[in-house]
C-alpha cells in the first residue's frame, strides 16, 4: 500500500516546479507578445529572454515568500 503521506503534493515539491514553470511561462509570454506586437522588437529574442528573466524573477521571489 502507498504512504499516506506521498499521495498529497508537497510544499517542496510546488516549489521545485515553481522554479521550471515560471520562466517558461515567461518566454511563452514573451514569444505571445511579439506575435502580436509584430513591429515591437528589432530582434524577438529579447522579448523572450526578458520574458523568462522575469519568469525567473517571480519564481525566486515566490519561493523566498513561501519557503
Amino acid at each position: 500500500m502507498p504512504d499516506k503521506s506521498r499521495q498529497r503534493i508537497q510544499r517542496d515539491e510546488v516549489l521545485t516546479a515553481m522554479g521550471y514553470a515560471l520562466p517558461v511561462l515567461g518566454g511563452l509570454f514573451g514569444v505571445a507578445y511579439v506575435n502580436i506586437n509584430d513591429m515591437a522588437f528589432i530582434n524577438p529574442v529579447w522579448a523572450v529572454g526578458g520574458g523568462v528573466i522575469l519568469g525567473w524573477i517571480a519564481s525566486r521571489i515566490l519561493r523566498k515568500l513561501l519557503g
